[in-house]
């Protein structure tokens, strides 16, 4: 290829330079020519060969696709791949609630839309948590439910066990419901519920403290690391509280206002047992204390003997509902009583009807 040298000589005097622009904002690629007054660009490549003129060309071409492919690299991939992760972060919960500030910062389609994606995220985690308070909790008291208690429990047993701590359960009913149902109307009596739930809140306010309405009238309290005294003091306390309430109860054979009846159960420290096993135990505690005359608290103490005595007799009732507490048993059932009458009452208002009103079995 033979080079016109005067003709390159004449452009180079004529043109002064050439050079990409890139316009930023716009995403626009220019070719910018400083050329004498009144002289198109494209006339300067008249002067030079064909083959010159072409690999001019080719170099424009490609140096601009270059810049526009770097452009959109830079502009729009980055910035889209940069949402994904942030998007995917929020799935896996592996990433802060806020976009990268380089997203929010855009005013274009790729900031609308990163600040559409987390108004949604936002509104989605709100739903969520939603979501997950209603099949935790009681929808009518506020409580937990079921769900929760096997929640909890599948991990507070195990380490509790494991750190030789006890567990105590508390199955609460409340008496005579149906008649005072039925009597004062469900409204009424979906009202009395509340104010129980209320009175547990009142009474058991540890974070570790798991409250529980298992349905209808029964409500479920589990004590981390609460033995069988403190249980069944803190039962005692929930009982008189809410016959302080003085809910009227007309109809009620057991008092004139609304009571509960208590059945407490206690695992010896370092005794592996399940959510089922502590549940049953407290409702056997529980269906005594209604036998014996309901509006009282009845205790019994669970561990690896009680436990493999059940399970030689499935079906039966539990032999170990006969049992006494630690430092309970024979004569000194009265002693123990009374220490619990005077932790509660301060050993002003520790009547006998009081007294009878607390049994350990």
């Amino acid at each position: 290829m033979r080079w016109n040298m005067p003709a390159l000589r004449s452009l180079r005097l004529r043109l002064s330079i050439g050079l990409f622009v890139l316009y930023g904002a716009c995403g626009i690629v220019l070719w910018q020519f400083t050329v004498p007054s009144g002289v198109w660009p494209l006339r300067l490549l008249g002067d030079i060969g064909s083959g010159v003129r072409a690999a001019a060309i080719a170099c424009v071409l490609g140096a601009t696709l270059l810049v526009t492919l770097d452009l959109i690299r830079r502009r729009v991939i980055k910035p889209l791949h940069k949402l994904s992760e942030y998007v995917q972060g929020q799935i896996t919960a592996a990433a802060s609630d806020d976009p990268p500030s380089i997203l929010c910062g855009r005013k274009d389609e790729i900031g609308i839309l990163t600040k559409e994606i987390r108004r949604m995220l936002a509104t989605l985690r709100e739903q969520n948590e939603k979501l997950l308070a209603q099949t935790l909790n009681d929808p009518l008291t506020g409580l937990g439910n079921r769900r929760l208690l096997d929640q909890r429990l599948e991990t507070a047993l195990p380490m509790s066990r494991r750190s030789m701590a006890p567990v105590s359960a508390l199955m609460i009913d409340v008496d005579h419901f149906k008649a005072y149902n039925d009597y004062y109307g469900h409204p009424a009596g979906d009202d009395c519920l509340l104010e129980i739930a209320n009175v547990l809140r009142d009474t058991f306010r540890r974070d570790t403290d798991i409250l529980v309405r298992l349905g209808g009238k029964e409500f479920l309290v589990v004590l981390l690391d609460v033995d069988s005294i403190d249980a069944l003091q803190m039962a005692e306390a929930m009982r008189g509280m809410l016959q302080f309430v003085a809910i009227p109860h007309e109809k009620s054979s057991t008092a004139g206002v609304v009571t509960v009846s208590i059945g407490v159960a206690t695992v010896e420290p370092g005794t592996r047992i399940d959510v089922e096993t502590l549940i049953s135990c407290a409702d056997s505690a529980l269906y005594r204390c209604k036998s014996e005359g309901r509006n009282q608290s009845l205790h019994y103490l669970i561990n690896r003997q009680t436990l493999a005595a059940q399970k030689s007799k499935p079906g039966a009732p539990p032999s170990f509902l006969d049992n006494d507490p630690p430092g309970a048993g024979g004569d000194t059932n009265d002693a123990s009583e009374q220490l619990v009458l005077e932790s509660l009452f301060d050993g002003s208002v520790g009547t006998v009807e009081q007294k009878r009103n607390i049994r350990m079995v």
